[in-house]
């Protein structure tokens, strides 16, 4: 095994006003822990929101959760997620049996099965054990009034990762101020195509379901479509976001204003963190990647830089290896797509320059190499051409990355 990385403790997350949360052990895979995973909104409907894969060959909930977000403009009881089986690719019965889902935990909570939104992560083209799904959510069910901390939540969510992700945040200063908590679960096939993992975030803040839509596609444009592990995106990728209104005060009905601003510094500070959360557990990874990209033409261009360099196996590899063979670098940008003048470019190795207007730079190899050991590694362009900009996280590729995936359903 590759050494994983340090991972901190982090602090223990503040319950969220308006909120509970349950996990039950179903089964779904062969494996000794919770897998389902359970939020109600306690006091009634929620605002709410969602961003979703691009993919062509979206999951059955994830096709339920747009329709029934649209239905009913934007509001929800319950979230209801499983992990080790995606139901996605699994036709009609897939369709048949995210409703399912669906309606037992409504009919436990006396609501309508559309205000129950869905996530499921696991293996593509396997369908659903409903009858281990049933008893799952019905223990769920069970223990909802003792309440979990969103900790457990997030580990019952898990697959490949190696350790529960979750972290939290206040929209604003003072006891009132609202508490965004999140949740998430990812370690390979992410890439910046949306969210690209499931995540959820909990707000006792009172946000209109329009604005809470618009603070949520910013924040994550802001922190998970910049994170990427392997340049392929899942066909369940779903970013949730519910806003129970339970800390009182004055409702954020507009998307401007020191509310809002608040709410999205809260959001974003949360999602971010979660972000890096899932860089640093890149499948088999050993170190957590920086790569930012500045004086592109335009932002889209430093985007595509950034983004070919940060997915690049040569260049991931180089991480593993600590090898500051910076061609590699170089190769990406120019196959990025973004425009360049090579006259113009600079390049740094965790913090050393080893290119600059073009021309190589003699540098030391070994003491390059030695930083490139930390469990933190940053590269660093210049492309000379203008203003835009984009930093992304990423990380290595090690041996086990190979190992992973390799054998994931043998």
């Amino acid at each position: 095994m590759a050494d994983l990385p340090d991972v901190p403790p982090a602090p223990p997350v503040p319950p969220v006003a308006g909120f509970a949360f349950a996990t039950a052990a179903a089964r779904i895979k062969d494996w000794n822990r919770d897998d389902l995973a359970l939020a109600v909104a306690t006091g009634g409907p929620a605002s709410a929101a969602g961003v979703f894969t691009q993919s062509a060959l979206a999951a059955a909930p994830v096709k339920r959760c747009r329709a029934w977000l649209a239905r009913t403009g934007g509001r929800a009881r319950a979230v209801l997620v499983n992990a080790g089986a995606a139901n996605a690719c699994t036709g009609r019965q897939g369709m048949a049996d995210a409703d399912a889902c669906a309606r037992r935990v409504a009919g436990a909570l006396g609501v309508r099965k559309e205000e129950v939104l869905l996530a499921s992560t696991g293996v593509i083209g396997r369908p659903l054990p409903m009858d281990r799904m049933a008893a799952g959510t019905d223990a769920a069910l069970g223990r909802l009034e003792a309440g979990q901390p969103l900790e457990d939540f997030a580990r019952a969510i898990m697959t490949t990762d190696t350790f529960p992700k979750a972290a939290w945040a206040k929209a604003g200063k003072g006891a009132r101020a609202p508490v965004v908590a999140g949740a998430c679960k990812g370690s390979g096939m992410i890439a910046p195509n949306m969210a690209t993992m499931l995540a959820f975030l909990f707000t006792d803040a009172a946000v209109s379901p329009p604005v809470l839509k618009k603070a949520l596609v910013h924040t994550a444009n802001l922190s998970f479509n910049n994170v990427t592990v392997d340049g392929d995106t899942s066909t369940n990728d779903t970013l949730l976001a519910l806003a129970s209104g339970a800390r009182g005060g004055g409702a954020v009905s507009r998307a401007s204003g020191p509310a809002y601003a608040a709410l999205v510094d809260a959001l974003s500070e949360v999602s971010l963190s979660l972000a890096t959360q899932i860089a640093r557990d890149g499948e088999g990874a050993t170190k957590l990647v920086h790569v930012r990209v500045s004086g592109a033409a335009t932002e889209a261009d430093a985007r595509k830089a950034a983004r070919t360099i940060a997915e690049s196996p040569l260049v991931k590899t180089a991480l593993f290896g600590n090898d500051p063979n910076w061609g590699r670098v170089l190769m990406a940008i120019g196959r990025s797509g973004a425009r360049v003048r090579e006259g113009k470019i600079g390049v740094s190795l965790c913090g050393t320059p080893v290119m600059k207007a073009g021309q190589p730079l003699p540098f030391d190899g070994a003491a390059v190499s030695a930083r490139m050991k930390r469990k933190e590694a940053a590269l660093e362009v210049s492309l000379g051409s203008g203003k835009g900009q984009c930093a992304m996280l990423t990380c290595d590729y090690s041996y086990d990355y190979i190992r992973i995936n390799a054998d994931y359903t043998t």
